[in-house]
């Protein structure tokens, strides 16, 4: 009769707990923008989560409240958003992983159609954050370094690109009431003046580093003469005044420690911006640079974009760990309300947020690229 003989594995005492504790380590992978952000909160739905970068564009209609989903081509990764119109309702996409420009022509879910333009000059051309004057579509190419135009009347796309620091990391972009181009250079630090005559006459103009010009992100540029910036590098609000060039530091009255100020809005006589980091809103006298208020909501939020509704209705969206579209009501400092709506599907990404003129909330979302990490338990005898 053949005998089987086992040997037991012992472990060292405590290892087996730890072991066991350490046994998933789980990493996002955030890409390069620094709207990816995320916190640990239940989700609110019970969806699925399809398929890594999957893509899709919102309208949300508060009225009702429901979501119309448009899913975009898998890979589309869509950031920026802009709406103009009415019956229809025209939506431009900034499609960063197609490198493409895509335009929904929207009357009612029955009536609607996409189309796309594609950004061929490079192969990683990156369109990032866009803007609508008139028959063009400004926008960013983060990846090729460029400002490029679609006109919308010819499909013809024009870039720009001679004056600017190399690997600037292009961000935000508005264009001014005198038709002054402003973009962000998140990664050169610097604030970015494109000022077009014809397609072959143009100049581009960087404004030189400054304290509170570290990795801008967010623009707001209500009026010629100044240029609000977010710059969550300094954990600050700017403001460039153009006649004088001067730069406003509105900085002085930031709590300690200070967040990361992210988007940027003016509305009135309040500018507006959010802090995800911080999980707040702010707000302040745009005239006198003063009465800085923060808002908190009873729940975690991640306020990352935001657009206006109206002087006292912001929308902003949710970067937590499920995803949602946020809408702040403000009466005065002491009577303001936070509504929260989760998206149809779970873990999603929101980014770029538009509201149209009949108040509906036009947004992008994808989702996010994750790696589980195994670890590795070595066994150990005594």
């Amino acid at each position: 009769m053949q005998t089987q003989s086992t040997t037991k594995t012992r472990w060292p005492r405590w290892t087996l707990a730890l072991g066991i504790a350490a046994a998933c380590i789980a990493a996002l992978i955030s890409g390069w923008a620094t709207d990816d952000l995320a916190s640990a909160r239940r989700p609110e739905s019970t969806s699925v989560t399809p398929p890594v970068q999957s893509s899709f564009l919102y309208r949300f209609d508060p009225t009702s409240p429901t979501f119309f989903t448009f899913p975009l081509t898998l890979g589309s990764v869509p950031y920026g958003v802009a709406v103009t119109g009415t019956n229809p309702t025209h939506v431009w996409v900034a499609e960063y992983g197609l490198n493409q420009i895509g335009h929904l022509a929207y009357t009612n879910t029955g009536s609607f159609s996409y189309i796309t333009y594609p950004v061929t000059s490079t192969v990683n051309s990156g369109p990032y954050r866009l803007a609508v004057q008139g028959n063009s579509v400004w926008f960013t190419e983060r990846g090729a370094n460029r400002i490029g135009r679609l006109d919308v009347t010819s499909g013809v796309i024009d870039e720009f690109s001679s004056g600017l620091s190399p690997n600037s990391g292009l961000a935000d972009i508005r264009v001014a009431p005198n038709g002054w181009v402003w973009a962000s250079g998140q990664s050169s630090s610097r604030l970015i003046r494109l000022v077009v005559t014809s397609t072959a006459d143009y100049e581009v103009r960087e404004y030189p580093p400054h304290p509170t010009m570290v990795g801008i992100f967010g623009l707001s540029v209500p009026a010629s003469e100044y240029v609000w910036y977010a710059s969550p590098g300094a954990g600050v609000i700017g403001r460039l005044d153009v006649v004088n060039n001067v730069v406003n530091d509105v900085s002085f009255f930031f709590p300690q420690p200070r967040g990361t100020p992210y988007e940027i809005v003016t509305t009135g006589s309040f500018a507006w911006f959010t802090d995800p980091q911080r999980d707040r809103l702010g707000q302040f006298d745009a005239q006198t640079l003063g009465n800085l208020v923060l808002y908190t909501s009873t729940s975690t939020m991640k306020p990352a974009g935001l657009a206006v509704e109206a002087s006292n209705v912001l929308w902003f969206t949710q970067q937590d760990e499920h995803g949602a579209v946020g809408r702040f009501v403000y009466t005065t400092t002491t009577s303001t309300r936070f509504d929260s709506f989760a998206l149809p599907i779970a873990g999603l990404r929101p980014t770029g947020i538009a509201v149209a003129v009949d108040k509906s909330v036009w947004f992008a979302a994808f989702v996010p690229v994750r790696v589980f990490l195994p670890a590795v338990l070595k066994e150990s005898v005594n």
